[in-house]
């Protein structure tokens, strides 16, 4: 065999190999999604969810497991960063994601909110970043969850508006919580 020869034998089994990563991948993140869809379904947004105490606008940055920051999930369109918000009712949260439909989150469900510092993708100022805590139920049981959002502006008044919502329920609360540093 000439050199040109295995030198295209060896960058076509690289290139191949590549493609399967990738392949590999994409079948990785359709499936988690899908078994992902289940804990955490969609809540479309009531009609009579009352007067809005406040919206905010800003970045989404990732719904993770609770305290695990580094657990993304990503049934629902929770799974990318991008432009997003809340609008905080009496009865719930609307959560605004940019390129999927708004997700209801009734006040029974909203578990706190706090301040963190870092989530999975990012890593801002100590305390940057509005913790929403939440319970996803779906088919198969509970789900906790955290949101994690940056607001430019008025976060102070966000977090206020969110921690009014928050629910005396049975939710474990583990040490440390409020401060993922």
């Amino acid at each position: 065999m000439s050199g040109d020869t295995a030198r295209w034998l060896l960058g076509g089994v690289i290139l191949l190999a590549v493609a399967a990563l990738f392949v590999a991948m994409a079948r990785t993140w359709r499936t988690r999604s899908r078994r992902q869809a289940e804990a955490v379904p969609p809540v479309p947004v009531p009609a009579d969810r009352g007067p809005a105490a406040g919206s905010w606008d800003g970045f989404t940055v990732a719904t993770t497991r609770a305290d695990q920051p580094l657990e993304r999930i990503t049934a629902g369109g929770l799974g990318f960063r991008g432009r997003g918000g809340v609008t905080v009712h009496a009865t719930g949260v609307v959560l605004h994601h940019a390129g999927v439909d708004d997700r209801w989150i009734a006040r029974s469900a909203v578990r706190g909110a706090d301040r963190a510092t870092w989530a999975i993708d990012r890593v801002v100022e100590p305390g940057g970043l509005v913790r929403l805590r939440w319970t996803a139920t779906g088919a198969a049981a509970a789900t906790d969850l955290d949101t994690y959002f940056r607001f430019p502006e008025g976060d102070a008044e966000a977090l206020t508006a969110l921690q009014g919502l928050a629910t005396t329920n049975d939710s474990p609360h583990t040490a440390g919580e409020g401060t993922n540093s």
